[in-house]
């Protein structure tokens, strides 16, 4: 598992190749509220993929050190400072949900080696409910339960639904509070339009956290933008299904200029 330091903080990452060309396209992978590299694995492991996959896992997430954020801005300059602290060069963001958000605050600034987002699960703005956001600090079991049942489908395997349950009932309550808030104050609805870069968007059919509709303004907004509508999946579409999630993005990458 690499690392790297920034501000003086260890940084965790997942990559696949693991010796890679920082000017060759890479796909960095940003998780939602509570996520880590895990929820990008089928994405790490893809076979005959043509890009290098670095799943970052955000401060306070994962293996990263504490704290988190609890800011889509603060998260948006660790994830610039991460690209900029690999060399990286020629970079896609592929970000869910609290991800989308973050890649959708550096896409209306970008920096030179940004050459496109996937938002993921997405919206322009991404309202939490009072009661979710009071009980994580009241009632933080019930209330993580409740998160991680919203995360799929009805038609998700078991085994899925078994790992992201304790995924979520052993998360810090704190963690999420803070993620969660990040996405609570996140509002785009009036810049979104001014992103220029390649956009591809992403989206479960049966999300219930970001429905389809607010992708679907997504795609109307971002000019050229494409969108995906992956049927049996959730808001973790990448988990429930893979093969389609990475055939979309292996169709948005292989149609960037060089």
């Amino acid at each position: 598992m690499p690392f790297v330091r920034i501000e003086g903080r260890s940084i965790a990452y997942g990559v696949t190749p693991e010796s890679f060309n920082p000017d060759a396209l890479s796909a960095v992978f940003l998780h939602g509220s509570g996520g880590d590299r895990s929820d990008w694995r089928f994405q790490l492991e893809a076979p005959g993929s043509n890009h290098v996959a670095i799943a970052l896992e955000l401060p306070g997430h994962g293996l990263s050190d504490k704290p988190g954020e609890s800011d889509v801005r603060k998260y948006a300059d660790w994830t610039e400072a991460f690209v900029d602290a690999l060399g990286l060069t020629r970079v896609v963001l592929v970000g869910c949900s609290l991800g989308s958000a973050i890649a959708q605050i550096i896409a209306v600034n970008p920096k030179p080696w940004l050459k496109g987002i996937v938002l993921v699960g997405a919206g322009a703005r991404l309202r939490v409910m009072p009661e979710l956001l009071k009980a994580l600090l009241e009632k933080s079991q019930k209330a993580l339960e409740n998160l991680g049942a919203y995360c799929l489908s009805g038609s998700a395997p078991d085994e899925l639904k078994s790992i992201i349950r304790e995924k979520y009932l052993t998360a810090d309550p704190l963690l999420i509070h803070g993620d969660l808030s990040a996405c609570d104050k996140f509002d785009m609805i009036k810049q979104v339009g001014s992103i220029k870069l390649p956009t591809s968007i992403i989206v479960g059919a049966q999300d219930v956290l970001t429905p389809v509709k607010y992708s679907e303004f997504l795609n109307r907004e971002i000019g050229g933008s494409e969108l995906t509508v992956i049927d049996r999946a959730g808001h973790l579409v990448m988990l429930e299904q893979p093969q389609a999630f990475n055939a979309a993005i292996q169709k948005f990458l292989a149609g960037l200029p060089m």
